[in-house]
């Protein structure tokens, strides 16, 4: 991953250039098979076919960045309702980004097993980001 240094959001842009694709949705909108290793965003948003919400098929990752409207100072807020609510323990889904995700370093464990639910489109699905 580009620049080691920065903290990375499991919920992020599409079009950042250092962008990431961690998983891919089973059909639109469903549940994420998480990929052996992280693929640059680039190289799949140029296999989707035209008119697709990349987010629709695809988990990207990209920087977090301070202007976001789910941050609040240092933290994320979206990471702080996922965890609002006890999930059930649940083994964590396999994920190359923890180390530097800013909802693990955040919220731990409780966020990796709320990740997965994650919709990414506004409006659908139980739980919903940027």
């Amino acid at each position: 991953m580009a620049d080691p240094e920065r903290l990375w959001c499991p919920s992020g842009s599409a079009y950042a250039p250092e962008s990431l694709v961690l998983a891919v949705r089973d059909g639109l909108d469903g549940p994420p098979l998480y990929l052996p290793a992280p693929r640059p965003a680039a190289e799949a948003l140029a296999e989707l076919a035209d008119g697709v919400e990349p987010r629709r098929l695809l988990r990207l990752a990209s920087h977090c960045v301070p202007h976001c409207l789910n941050r609040a100072g240092e933290s994320c807020t979206l990471a702080t309702r996922l965890t609002a609510t006890a999930s059930p323990p649940a083994p964590l889904p396999p994920c190359h980004l923890r180390p530097r995700c800013r909802w693990w370093i955040q919220s731990g464990p409780p966020a990796c097993r709320a990740c997965p639910q994650v919709s990414t489109r506004p409006g659908q699905g139980a739980r919903e980001a940027r």
